[in-house]
């Protein structure tokens, strides 16, 4: 899989463009029921990385910021992996840019004693991805068809070693002073049950911001699936938070 923008049309003549920045998998798979319950006026717009790499931040910086090259009035979202991203792409002021969600992730590695054995995340360890991803679902809870169907277009598209190779980078990024420089409005976006991030990371990625909020959604997230809302849509209300930015 190369690495590639998917826009997806809408009927809006001036509309918001939402660059999205995707979790470990690099595609577009999981983002595609938040992208159905968007309103109109919101313009998405999926960055997906390649599976042959780069897998690094410092590599995949440049595809970010040539997604968003042009676009006169966006906002950012990192999802997961993506977030140091989005605040690195950020941190560099580009024209047009309105703001940037931050959703379940993080500045450094999400549990730091898991940053000394980064270098374990190869390839062979990345091959119980697909069991590690039906346990992650089981132990949330909200396994479905539509998502083991997901699930299983994901590994058949990406390989282990990229899996692993992104890994490596997330429990090795330490993106703190990049998020300390971004001058537009932060949101964060947590789950109240999130067993891969925990709630600590959504403090540290605002804590040197004067303009960063978070925002807690009740319900339950695996980082190998979506977040799943009591009573929300898919969307979260995060149209209505963009509005008001």
């Amino acid at each position: 899989m190369d690495g590639s923008v998917r826009p997806v049309a809408s009927s809006v003549s001036k509309p918001l463009t939402l660059v999205l920045l995707p979790g470990l998998d690099g595609t577009s798979i999981l983002f595609r029921p938040f992208i159905q319950s968007l309103p109109d006026w919101i313009q998405p717009r999926c960055v997906e990385y390649g599976s042959a790499g780069p897998h690094d931040y410092a590599g995949l910086l440049p595809e970010v910021k040539a997604a968003s090259a042009g676009l006169s009035n966006f906002v950012l979202l990192g999802w997961s992996f993506s977030g140091p991203l989005a605040l690195m792409t950020a941190a560099e002021s580009p024209p047009g840019l309105r703001g940037v969600v931050i959703c379940a992730s993080f500045v450094r590695a999400p549990v730091l004693p898991l940053r000394w054995l980064r270098r374990g995340a190869v390839a062979p360890l990345a091959r119980m991805g697909p069991l590690l991803a039906r346990m992650l679902m089981s132990i949330v809870g909200y396994a479905s068809d539509d998502l083991r169907h997901d699930q299983a277009e994901i590994f058949r598209r990406v390989p282990p070693s990229a899996f692993a190779a992104r890994a490596r980078a997330a429990l090795g990024v330490d993106a703190r002073n990049v998020a300390a420089r971004c001058r537009v409005p932060v949101l964060y976006l947590a789950a109240s049950h999130d067993i891969v991030v925990p709630r600590w990371n959504a403090t540290a990625v605002t804590s040197g911001m004067g303009h960063g909020e978070i925002v807690t959604i009740q319900g339950r997230i695996s980082h190998s699936g979506r977040i799943r809302g009591q009573g929300r849509t898919p969307s979260f209300g995060l149209s209505e938070s963009l509005g008001s930015t």
